[in-house]
C-alpha cells in the first residue's frame, strides 16, 4: 500500500528577501543552488520508494528565481518520481523572475498549475513589505 501521495519540494532561494516571510530562505547563489539540488537528488535516490505521487508542490523561497539550467536540473530530479495519471504539479512563481522560457520549460516538464503571489498592489504596503511588484506589472502580464 502506498502511503505517500503528495510531495512538497522547498526551494529556499530568493533574489530578494522579504521582511514578512517566515519561510527558510537565502539569497540566490548559483553554487549553493547546485549543491542543494545535488542533495535533493541524493535524497530522492536514497529515500524514495517508488510511490505513485498525485500532487507535487514546489514552493519556497522563490522557485522561479532559479535560472534555466537550475530548473532543468530540478526537473531531471523530478523525473525520478512516478506520477499518477491525473497528477497536479504546482510551482510557485514571482512575476519578476518569470519569463517565457521558464514558463515554457515548466509546461514541457509537466507543470500544470502556477502559483503567483501578489501580496498587495497598494504602493505604501509594497514598500512596507519590501516588494517591488506593482499593479501595472500584474496587469501587463
Amino acid at each position: 500500500m502506498d502511503l505517500i501521495k503528495s510531495l512538497y519540494i522547498h526551494i529556499p532561494f530568493c533574489e530578494e528577501i522579504c521582511s514578512y516571510c517566515d519561510f527558510c530562505k537565502m539569497y540566490y547563489n548559483k553554487n549553493s543552488v547546485s549543491k542543494y539540488l545535488d542533495s535533493l537528488k541524493n535524497e530522492v535516490i536514497n529515500n524514495y520508494k517508488g510511490e505513485e505521487i498525485e500532487t507535487i508542490y514546489i514552493g519556497g523561497g522563490t522557485p522561479s528565481c532559479l535560472d534555466l539550467d537550475d530548473l532543468k536540473k530540478l526537473f531531471e530530479i523530478i523525473k525520478l518520481i512516478k506520477l499518477s495519471k491525473n497528477y497536479e504539479f504546482t510551482i510557485e512563481c514571482n512575476f519578476e523572475s518569470s519569463s517565457y522560457e521558464k514558463l515554457k520549460l515548466f509546461y514541457e516538464n509537466g507543470v500544470n498549475r502556477l502559483s503567483f503571489g501578489i501580496e498587495t498592489t497598494n504602493p505604501k504596503l509594497l514598500g512596507l513589505l519590501e516588494r517591488k511588484l506593482d499593479k501595472n506589472t500584474v496587469v501587463s502580464v
